[in-house]
């Protein structure tokens, strides 16, 4: 028989592709060739994405595995995770937001079993560790897996909890935090992306949660929150500018899907904005998700604060826009308060995702970058007209931009769902996710076969 490790590479990558955690570690451990030849496959399992916290453990992790000759040309994603000590914990709102990751585990299904990668030297361990080595945090897998959950049911540890809070501190005050990802990225020759979200947790928060007691929060929407990811934002978008990576999309998607991040947080100083000038040109996909609604105080300041933020990334071809709507009251229609601030020259596709606006506003926008426009993907959007304007965006698209291509998912007018007609061999069915454009009579018939229900 042909043994294991003389079948082709390809044929190697599907099997070990199926392995879970455990035994994919024991089989890199039976032997050196075993190790050398799941090498491709270990680094591509753990290493393509690297998720990392604030935290001196973390920022030292990734740097180690940056300069590492086989784990650091691996990493195409850096994920910046919002978890983070508060100077006054709140015990039961940390427990209820870290049950709540474990609901939304839930409802999106189980992920792989959690693996946890004890050094850079390609040790593994259980998960159980309870000192962080240097390559725990982030290893491929998050904390928000349903099996890597833990109970947090000691006493918080105020003393501990107080010590990481400065510690952290100091990470940021000093300089210590950006400098480490500007190294990072300096040395992440392949890295492509980086993200801003609190939709994974790193290793790292699990194991500072069992020293303290209590983990450290990833919540968007509180008051001491805000000034925490100011500085992370800030921090992020020097590095990047800092470093000269050759990132191709930097995504800001801190909340989703149950939160968004409020505009106070993207408004920056000048003279930052003026050094985000410097901003890699190969930066052309931007995703950003905020809530359509303000601080108080600072909703006048809403739409400056996000076209502002936007227009310093004026190389963009890819503009993702989620906009929350307002939870409680009545809607705001920010999109029309900021269609005439914001002129992207080079926008080629336009995601616009939650928003709740008119037609002639989402119209408005559309045939200002109609010179570069080519797609365009509408996804939950809740317009306030009724199907009349839908059709009638589809009769300016049909005369104006006839070949720009339209995804519709979900998307509602007058509060009624928009659905379209389509028939085949079983008769008439309607579908709420569907596609329109590319040619004059693709827009005609999309206008005769739209309705709402």
């Amino acid at each position: 028989m042909v043994g294991l490790f003389q079948l082709p590479n390809e044929v190697l990558a599907f099997i070990f592709d199926g392995l879970d955690a455990q035994s994919f570690s024991a089989l890199r451990l039976t032997s050196k060739y075993a190790k050398l030849a799941t090498l491709p496959a270990f680094t591509s399992r753990y290493f393509r994405t690297r998720y990392v916290m604030l935290s001196r453990p973390g920022l030292e992790n990734l740097a180690e595995i940056a300069r590492h000759p086989d784990f650091g040309p691996a990493v195409r994603k850096l994920e910046l995770c919002t978890d983070h000590f508060v100077e006054f914990p709140d015990s039961f709102f940390h427990i209820a937001r870290h049950e709540g990751d474990m609901l939304l585990a839930i409802q999106e299904g189980p992920y792989p079993p959690a693996v946890v990668v004890g050094s850079t030297d390609d040790v593994h361990s259980s998960g159980d560790d309870e000192d962080q080595s240097p390559g725990e945090e982030g290893g491929g897998a998050d904390e928000g897996s349903l099996a890597s959950q833990d109970s947090y049911e000691a006493p918080l540890d105020k003393a501990a909890y107080t010590s990481l809070w400065e510690e952290q501190e100091h990470m940021i005050m000093s300089g210590l935090a950006q400098a480490y990802i500007t190294q990072a990225l300096i040395s992440l020759t392949n890295i492509e992306a980086v993200v801003i979200s609190n939709r994974h947790r790193p290793w790292g928060a699990l194991a500072l949660g069992r020293q303290t007691g209590l983990p450290p929060t990833n919540a968007v929407d509180d008051y001491e929150e805000v000034p925490f990811l100011g500085r992370l934002l800030r921090i992020t978008l020097t590095a990047i500018a800092t470093s000269g990576a050759a990132l191709s999309s930097l995504t800001i998607t801190a909340g989703l899907p149950r939160e968004a991040i409020v505009p106070d947080i993207l408004r920056l100083p000048e003279s930052h904005l003026q050094y985000y000038k410097s901003l890699p040109p190969s930066l052309t996909e931007l995703t950003l998700n905020v809530s359509a609604e303000a601080r108080r105080g600072a909703g006048d300041r809403w739409a400056d604060d996000v076209s502002a933020f936007i227009g310093v990334f004026r190389q963009v071809t890819q503009l993702d826009l989620v906009i929350k709507p307002v939870d409680y009251g009545p809607q705001v229609d920010r999109l029309k308060q900021l269609v005439p601030k914001l002129q992207l020259p080079n926008l080629e596709g336009l995601g616009l995702y939650r928003a709740y606006c008119s037609i002639q506003d989402l119209g408005g926008f559309i045939m200002r970058h109609k010179a570069t426009l080519q797609s365009v993907t509408l996804v939950r959007v809740g317009v306030s007209d009724g199907i009349g304007h839908w059709r009638s965006l589809f009769a300016l698209m049909r005369d104006h931009l006839p070949r720009l291509g339209l995804s519709i998912q979900r998307c509602t007018a007058g509060g009624l769902a928009l659905l379209c007609r389509m028939e085949d061999e079983n008769g008439e069915e309607f579908e709420d996710c569907f596609d329109v454009g590319g040619s004059h009579e693709a827009w005609t018939a999309a206008i005769q076969a739209i309705e709402t229900r």
